[in-house]
């Protein structure tokens, strides 16, 4: 069968490059596919891939083509004899294959270059001077691009579905060649509405119809339109709308080399059109080349493309006009790869991880996903963002001062004759999030009002009642708030230099503080005068949890201390406290969804000895001394992105002095300097993954550090007074240099409270 070639409809010589009276060819593109500049850089041009042009051959000393000419190029034609090879002697194929990968100038023709401007050029001269041929000519060329390592074919000629070029295609398509073919200038139905049929699956999906449209992106006058026909392939079928694209194909500028060796001219018709595409399948293969393995680059094309009506149904438009810039981006669903080797729902998948100033804003592991790969639905890999997983404190948080919030308190102490009291106090709703975080966590908008979100909204008032004996022995209850206080209290003794700075410096209660909103309970006894005993509980709210509201998976968090304290001197006190905490989906105070992305295990046990020294220098001043080593058991981190965690080492200091009867009777100046609970060593693994030169992906572990940034230094002033009997003054004035242990975030606060008893 007779095949003719689809040249231009129209064209016109371009003699001079200041007289051109079109558009560059590429600017006509760039309305219809986006920044193609762009495209191109990522693609890098589509370099390693190869089109072959199927047409009139090729002059390979052209400038837009020179030195990216296959070496397998060659005459093709079995019905004619090509005297010069495969130089074109009719201009047609040279135009259509700068129009497919012309290279990059910077003359007014193609100041934006071919689509695929860095691509291999396969010459196949399958049609003659005239631009005739024949089906074996075809079927010939097609075969010999394919054997010759084509990835892409672009077919600007009549489509002829006879034996020989159907069983070509299926040749090709079996070696995951994609073949575009120009959809006519018939202004008619493609193919005259008829059935192609003996096509493979594979050949179906490897298979793109083009046709035309004009600046406007109205189907231009000459160009044949889809219609209702279809494509046969086994058992199945499809319309040609579905396998077909629309393009610009009037007015392009490319080689007219008919009028000269280095003249332009301006071409219209599909033959103009389907090459943008094939140019279009490169870039796409080049940058992913599991879709060449896949042979889904044309439905990528066909997914992305911009609907000029109904997609794929549609009898004019096909599946709508070619949008390189869309196809560039995900579609569909995107996923990330697991640690176990799954492919999890990147939208889905929730569990933001709120961290805890133990590990400071977890910099590396921020770092880590901010170029984290992910695929979409067509299991292409995109570089994305995923820093946003990790959530961090709010700066006004970590500049709130390390000991527990200050609220207005309702409160009554009952003195026993003989000695002791009792005392009743209540707050306003206290949460978990404020009393480890402080009050800016909740207070106004910005990250600190997201991290409330994030660590517990479900608030609860404070209730707390606390007794004292004669002797000194000390007895808390509390619901709903801190629990360090009562705890240094009922270990050195109630309204004590000792137990008031222990409370501040928090080393030996560090783990008891990152336990509260819930219950809690302290006692502490003295024995013989010369020992004293304590022991405390404390736990979050187990109703609400610290992590997401309705989350199933919601973090919790227990502690317990026991710690004993002796008279070494009459001066001189030392103790020592073993503390436990148990967390769930928790680690040192970061909160994470068990089921999310970022879990680091379902359960965290660790441990601290702490090592106390209140020494008294005489005068009313007192040396405090606080230090804490913590450890934290490992864990196998379940489906996230994280395979495990190892043991993590961390450690709290302080040193206080305390002066009473500083300025007047019954009053208390200290400062204190305070290194908060900082983990010092520990990592966990996370997924990585990357692909190979044929697209296939390929996991490894990143050890990613949990070592802060920063490492936090509090510098700590208070001053508390008598106002009277019934009325006490306070003031505290703090420094923070790496508040939060995060690297050159610093702060200051003051605080000043007023206490009345009535």
């Amino acid at each position: 069968m007779h095949a003719r070639l689809l040249a231009g409809i129209s064209f016109a010589a371009l003699v001079l490059a200041g007289q051109a009276s079109a558009a560059d060819k590429s600017a006509t593109w760039q309305a219809q596919i986006g920044d193609t500049a762009s495209v191109q850089t990522q693609a890098k041009g589509g370099a390693g891939v190869t089109i072959a042009v199927i047409d009139t051959g090729l002059v390979s000393t052209n400038s837009e083509v020179s030195g990216r000419v296959a070496g397998g190029s060659a005459c093709a034609a079995v019905t004619f004899t090509c005297s010069n090879g495969y130089y074109d002697d009719n201009g047609h194929g040279t135009a259509v294959a700068a129009i497919a990968a012309g290279k990059y100038t910077s003359t007014i023709y193609n100041s934006m270059s071919g689509v695929a401007p860095a691509a291999t050029i396969l010459s196949d001269k399958s049609l003659n001077a005239s631009g005739s041929g024949y089906d074996s000519d075809i079927a010939n060329g097609i075969r010999k691009a394919a054997d010759n390592g084509a990835q892409v074919i672009n077919l600007s000629l009549t489509f002829t579905p006879t034996t020989a070029v159907i069983n070509a295609i299926n040749y090709a398509a079996s070696k995951n060649v994609v073949l575009v073919w120009a959809g006519g200038n018939g202004a008619t139905n493609f193919n005259g509405g008829a059935t192609t049929s003996g096509l493979t699956a594979a050949a179906a999906a490897r298979l793109l119809f083009v046709g035309s449209v004009g600046a406007t992106n109205t189907v231009s006058t000459f160009s044949n339109k889809p219609g209702t026909g279809k494509v046969s392939a086994g058992t199945t079928s499809t319309t040609y709308a579905n396998l077909w694209l629309m393009a610009n194909g009037e007015n392009i500028v490319a080689p007219g080399i008919q009028f000269g060796s280095s003249v332009y001219a301006s071409w219209s018709g599909t033959s103009m059109a389907a090459p943008e595409v094939t140019g279009a399948v490169a870039l796409l293969e080049a940058t992913w080349p599991i879709l060449r393995t896949n042979g889904t680059a044309t439905t990528v094309l066909l997914k992305s493309a911009t609907d000029l009506g109904a997609k794929g149904v549609d009898a004019t438009y096909g599946s709508g006009l070619l949008n390189l810039a869309a196809a560039f981006q995900p579609i569909g669903t995107t996923t990330v790869t697991t640690a176990t080797g799954t492919q999890t729902n990147l939208t889905l998948s929730g569990g933001v991880m709120v961290t805890s100033s133990a590990i400071g804003e977890a910099t590396p592991l921020r770092q880590a996903l901010s170029g984290y790969t992910i695929f979409d639905s067509f299991s292409r890999n995109f570089s994305a963002d995923l820093s946003h997983l990790v959530a961090t404190v709010s700066s006004d948080s970590l500049m709130a001062l390390p000991s527990e919030p200050t609220r207005p308190v309702a409160s009554a102490r009952t003195y026993f004759t003989g000695g002791g009291w009792a005392a009743a106090a209540t707050t306003r709703p206290l949460n978990f999030a404020e009393g480890v975080w402080g009050d800016g966590l909740a207070a106004g908008p910005g990250e600190g009002d997201l991290a409330a979100r994030l660590m517990g909204q479900r608030e609860r008032g404070l209730t707390a009642m606390t007794l004292v004996d004669a002797r000194g022995d000390v007895m808390s209850v509390s619901r709903g708030g801190g629990s360090t206080s009562a705890f240094a209290e009922a270990f050195w003794g109630a309204d004590s230099a000792a137990a008031d700075q222990a409370g501040r410096l928090q080393a030996s209660t560090v783990l008891m503080g990152l336990a509260q909103g819930g219950y809690a309970t302290s006692v502490g006894a003295n024995l013989g005068g010369r020992v004293r005993l304590a022991a405390g509980w404390t736990e979050t709210d187990q109703q609400y949890g610290v992590g997401l509201i309705g989350d199933r998976t919601r973090s919790t968090a227990r502690a317990t201390a026991i710690g004993a304290n002796v008279a070494v001197t009459s001066g001189w006190r030392l103790g020592a406290t073993w503390s436990s905490l148990s967390e769930s989906n928790g680690l040192l105070g970061a909160t994470y969804d068990g089921a999310g992305l970022l879990a680091l295990g379902d359960h965290r046990d660790s441990r601290a000895i702490s090592l106390t020294s209140t020494l008294g220098l005489g005068g009313g001043r007192s040396l405090i001394a606080d230090a804490a080593w913590v450890s934290t058991s490992g864990a196998t981190a379940g489906g996230g992105l994280v395979r495990d965690v190892s043991p993590l080492t961390a450690r709290a200091f302080g040193l206080a002095l305390a002066q009473d009867d500083a300025f007047r009777a019954g009053d208390r100046l200290s400062l204190g300097v305070r290194k908060p609970l900082r983990v010092t060593s520990g990592q966990l693994s996370l997924a990585t993954t990357t692909v190979d030169d044929q697209g296939l992906p390929h996991t490894a572990f990143e050890t990613v550090s949990l070592v802060p940034s920063g490492d936090e230094t509090d510098l700590d002033l208070a001053y508390a007074a008598p106002l009277g009997p019934d009325a006490t003054v306070a003031a505290q004035l703090s420094l923070r240099s790496d508040a939060g242990n995060v690297a050159g975030r610093n702060g200051a606060a003051l605080r000043l409270g007023v206490t009345s008893r009535f």
